[in-house]
């Protein structure tokens, strides 16, 4: 059997699973990132405003390339840090679109984060608030031969189809000198999306747990960088172990670990205000002998503003080293 026949088969399998009773179920999980660490307002709007910067951030990801239907996913997002009253706050918004198999899903959030000045660090709250776009491409659902497959099943649309939700998330970031971590909720209501009659989708709630620091090696130019990622909906868990390190502030590299899922290698440079970065994963789960990896992009453009004259962190935050 070939690997796009065999990927189309294994569709039409989940979905008939789905259909159960006559109803089209299916639980809309969030897209991969390898390289999280640079935007962490796409999993935490708490993040946003995080140091003295606005920030407009463009991200690529091909995945599983080589395997008809694979997963792709582009996002924008720009975040700031505004003072209100002397209190520090953050505004973003993120606006993402992610292709996986027969769905195509756009989301939209508009974020805001509070900060706390505390005896050690700084702790942040953060709202996220938006809509979800999801449709379906019913007209390109492939039902093997045979007389055990059911080509007429309630449930299952027959054409394209496509609905909005209201989606929203909170989040928690703390930072101390080198050391900075947070969670992140996504799809805090879980809302349901009514593609048709007997069709929908629904917003799996997502949770997001980072850690990570920035140790400066002394007598040197390097920065080294460990962090953690790890993201579970209380079904399933994905963690994510990235080490990376930068070079006079210019130039960096890392690698990154999912376990059963891929290794992922990675390098960048700051040029001025803007930082380039490219992820290529090498798959070591069994869809890895069907494709030839996955490619992500990076751009982003920083611009420093001068809102804490009494206390600059820039140099120490994830996103301005």
């Amino acid at each position: 059997m070939k690997i796009h026949s065999y990927i189309r088969y294994c569709l039409f399998l989940l979905l008939s699973v789905f259909v159960g009773n006559g109803s089209f179920v299916f639980a809309q999980n969030d897209p991969q990132v390898s390289m999280y660490w640079a935007v962490p307002t796409l999993y935490n709007p708490a993040a946003v405003g995080c140091d003295s910067a606005l920030h407009i951030s463009a991200f690529d990801r091909m995945q599983w390339v080589g395997v008809e239907n694979a997963p792709q996913t582009f996002f924008v997002a720009v975040d700031m840090p505004v003072k209100i009253k002397k209190v520090r706050n953050g505004v973003g918004a993120m606006v993402m679109n992610d292709k996986a198999g027969l769905f195509n899903t756009t989301q939209l959030g508009l974020q805001y984060s509070y900060s706390l000045n505390l005896d050690y660090g700084r702790l942040a709250l953060g709202l996220q608030a938006g809509m979800v776009n999801q449709g379906f491409s019913g007209g390109e659902i492939y039902i093997p031969d045979g007389d055990a497959w059911d080509a007429s099943a309630d449930g299952l649309p027959t054409g394209d189809v496509s609905a909005m939700a209201f989606d929203c998330g909170f989040g928690a970031y703390y930072e101390w000198n080198w050391l900075y971590g947070g969670m992140g909720i996504q799809h805090l209501a879980e809302s349901e999306i009514e593609l048709d009659e007997y069709a929908f989708t629904k917003l799996k709630r997502t949770y997001y747990f980072s850690v990570g620091c920035n140790i400066p090696v002394k007598r040197s130019l390097f920065i080294v960088q460990p962090s953690v990622l790890v993201k579970t909906t209380m079904q399933a868990l994905q963690k994510e172990f990235t080490l990376r390190a930068t070079y006079d502030h210019k130039f960096w590299g890392g690698i990154s670990f999912r376990p059963k899922d891929a290794v992922a290698l990675m390098v960048g440079a700051d040029v001025g205000a803007v930082r380039l970065g490219y992820s290529y994963d090498i798959g070591i789960s069994p869809l890895a002998k069907a494709s030839n990896g996955s490619h992500e992009l990076m751009v982003t453009y920083s611009y420093k503003l001068d809102l804490d004259k009494q206390k600059q962190h820039a140099h120490k935050s994830i996103r301005i080293l």
